[in-house]
Parts: C-alpha cells; structure tokens; sequence
C-alpha cells in the first residue's frame, strides 16, 4: 500500500528515532531533528516510538495515496489539506492525524515558524533497514513510492503539547565544552546570533559578533555528538543529527540534552541566544524534561485529545 511523491517539497528524507551503536566506526546517529515532533505524530496513530516517519523540512510538498492509508502529521505547523478529486479539500490543522484515501493528495505548503513537520503512517514507513534503523540522508524525489500499511484512522487532534515550534525566542542552554575559555564563553553567551542559510542536518552555521579563536593547526580530532558548539572561522556552529563523529574545531559548549529538539525547529534568519549552565542543573532539566514528555504522550495514546 503505497504513498507516491508527486512532490518532495524542499527537503524531504525518511527518519526514525536514528542509529543507535556505531559512532566509534564514524557513523552519526541521524534520525529525527526533533524527535518530539516524531514521537507526538506515532502517538497519535498508536505507533511504535521508532516507527519511520516523513521529515518535512520548510515546505512540505505533495503525496498521493494508492491505497487508504492512516497518516498523522506533527511539528511546525505547515499549511496541510487533503485534496479529494471528487470532491471538496479537507483542510488539516497540525498536529493532527487522519485518513487519507485511495486516490487523494496531501498538499503540505510552508510554516510561518518552526522548519520540520513530520508525516508518519500507521506502523511505518516500510523502507530498508540499515545498521538497525530506516534513517536515511537521501532526498526523496518525485515518482518515489513509500510503502505503508493501509488503514483508517479517527481524527485526533490534541489541542495542547507544550514540546511545539511555537517556543518563545528563549536563549538555547549550553554547557561549556571540553575546550571552554571563561572569556570566550562569555562571548557566545553575550552573542546575538542567526542561523544562516547554508544550515542543514549536519549542522547549524550561525551569523553574528565573531569569537577570535581558533584551533592550533596541529590539534587532533576529538570526538563529537549533536549538540556541540564548535567555533569555524571564528564563527558558531552547532552540530546536527546528521553530523560528523570526530572534530578538530574548538567546541566551545554543548546544548543540553532537553534543548536539543529547538535546534531542529530553528529556520534560517532566525535569532539564536545562548545560556551557560551548570552540568548539575543540566541533569534536573533532563530528567524533568523525560518524565515531562513520557506523561503527555501517555495521556495522548489513552485519550488522543486534551
């Protein structure tokens, strides 16, 4: 049961919750940018967490089914409808999950903030699996066809899930990194920031007052993870899911585990703050931040609507 690609839209790749295991032989994780948004859209049809999900990156492009298929869609809220050609578009308000029959187009515009929306089917998108995960790089291109269980699902739409794009532009909080220096952190803290156009899954490239360091030439790589604020050019940039394992940048800070989901929803021109935290503070942020999550998305898969 098929979803066919009319049109990818500006960047479409299949994603899960990444691949776990295999850092020490060079191989990011990948995976969602925001894996909140994931986890809310396999919620909503009663999905496996890891279940392979659609990453819609600013616009999301158009996709016909062959078959009824159950669909839910979360993160930044694209303009979505479902256009039935015989008869009136149905439009969809994210997030939100609903069936999508046999011969109609989900029709996914752009978001006014936020950048990734995530269109997850029930129980996967049934691509190859590959070192134990469906995550993919690879841009999805027109006539491309998804595989995915058919079926029907009731409209459920939670009216309210605090883990939304619709953040207020608060600093994004950082631990100081392995090769901090107490002035060049305050730099970064004191920093006013944008993200640049040439950001990507690899990384965040942010635009604002340089940080005069660099690495000696000589420096041996070290080993980094999504997160790390490293300094290029005297510039920040901040690693991404799809980033390398190993570095020979300064990295300057890390942002903290529950922040890590914004970095995913950050669109180029957007404003990017910095908080310096201690580790401690950290690990209370993290674990309320887990607890947090795991109860909405309890109360969710029970009761679909709040």
């Amino acid at each position: 049961m098929a979803l066919v690609v009319v049109r990818p839209g500006a960047s479409t790749t299949v994603q899960d919750r990444g691949r776990v295991g295999y850092r020490e032989f060079g191989v990011p994780p990948g995976g969602a940018f925001d894996r909140g948004s994931l986890d809310l859209a396999n919620v909503l049809l009663g999905n496996d967490p890891d279940a392979a999900a659609l990453e819609l990156t600013l616009v999301g492009g158009i996709y016909r089914a062959d078959a009824p298929l159950a669909i839910a869609l979360a993160g930044a809220p694209m303009s979505a409808l479902i256009r039935d050609p015989s008869g009136p578009d149905r439009p969809l308000q994210i997030p939100q999950s609903a069936t999508l029959r046999a011969g109609e187009e989900l029709v996914l515009g752009g978001s006014p903030f936020g950048a990734r929306t995530y269109l997850a089917v029930l129980g996967g998108w049934r691509t190859p699996v590959v070192l134990g995960s469906r995550s993919a790089e690879s841009r999805l291109k027109p006539g491309d066809v998804l595989t995915g269980g058919p079926g029907s699902t009731p409209t459920r739409r939670p009216v309210s899930w605090p883990w939304s794009p619709t953040f207020p532009e608060e600093p994004i909080r950082v631990i100081d990194g392995p090769d901090a220096d107490l002035g060049d952190a305050r730099l970064l803290e004191s920093g006013e920031y944008r993200v640049s156009a040439r950001s990507d899954r690899m990384g965040l490239r942010l635009e604002g007052p340089p940080i005069p360091r660099e690495a000696e030439a000589d420096r041996a790589s070290a080993p980094v993870a999504p997160g790390a604020v490293q300094i290029a050019g005297g510039l920040p940039i901040v690693l991404g899911v799809a980033g390398g394992t190993m570095g020979g940048y300064l990295h300057l800070a890390h942002v903290i585990s529950a922040d890590l989901d914004r970095l995913g929803q950050l669109r180029p021109g957007d404003p990017v703050k910095f908080r310096r935290i201690g580790v401690e503070e950290a690990r209370r942020v993290d674990r309320a931040d887990r607890m947090e999550r795991a109860r909405w998305l309890r109360i969710i898969r029970s009761h679909g609507d709040l």
